[in-house]
């Protein structure tokens, strides 16, 4: 997530429009995942300035272990009933864990180019 090309995702937090959950050990961060809209020159060709994108990311020796998914449902129960109407998220296909958890959350696959799949749910 430090990548420069993931810097929209953190950069100014908390934004309007922002929301986050972190899972923690005995005060020690060991996941978070986080959803915000995007405008201007932070918004990806593939974006909708109209639907927040998700960003999730455990450390190394936590996953595997329901974190994420703890933080998935966190972050989908909160923007339900903030009244978020879709989540979109963009991955890479060689990362088959996080791509069954986000499937086993109900995102389907919008896009796809070469190693990238774009991925959006509905949230009812």
């Amino acid at each position: 997530m430090s990548e420069a090309r993931n810097r929209r995702f953190w950069a100014g937090w908390p934004r309007r429009g922002d929301m986050g959950w972190i899972a923690e050990t005995q005060a020690s961060p060991i996941g978070a995942a986080w959803i915000r809209y995007f405008s201007g020159a932070d918004l990806s060709p593939v974006d909708d300035p109209e639907v927040p994108v998700l960003a999730i990311g455990v450390i190394a020796d936590r996953r595997g272990r329901g974190v994420g998914g703890a933080l998935m449902d966190a972050l989908l129960t909160g923007a339900r009933e903030d009244g978020i109407r879709e989540i979109a998220l963009t991955t890479g296909l060689f990362n088959e864990p996080a791509l069954s958890l986000y499937r086993r959350c109900g995102f389907i696959e919008t896009l796809r180019r070469e190693d990238v799949v774009k991925m959006k749910v509905t949230l009812t």
